[in-house]
């Protein structure tokens, strides 16, 4: 019984949890690039370590009419820990 509980202690210890920053911190980054928050979805996620979150937040924009060119319409937020920034902006892919 007392290697069994050093056993899963020891793979308790090593094993690679994602960063834990939520929505919350996502979107608070999001509100302070001028960004209203439409959707917010996971883009990219590495474990271990250095465990980051990437997530890709669209954002509400006014109706764009003809004579005005399209921009980004998203952000691409890092989170490390419960630390979150900006990556940079990006525009929406139209399938």
């Amino acid at each position: 019984m007392k290697y069994a509980s050093i056993l899963i202690f020891s793979v308790l210890a090593v094993t690679a949890y994602p960063a834990f920053a939520g929505t919350a911190e996502v979107r608070d980054v999001a509100r302070l690039n001028n960004c209203t928050p439409k959707k917010i979805e996971v883009y990219e996620q590495s474990l271990g370590s250095e465990a980051r979150t990437i997530y890709r937040v669209t954002c509400n924009m006014p109706k764009a009419t003809n004579d005005t060119a399209k921009g980004a319409d998203s952000l691409l937020v890092s989170c490390r820990d419960s630390l979150c920034q900006l990556i940079r902006p990006v525009a929406e892919e139209k399938k």
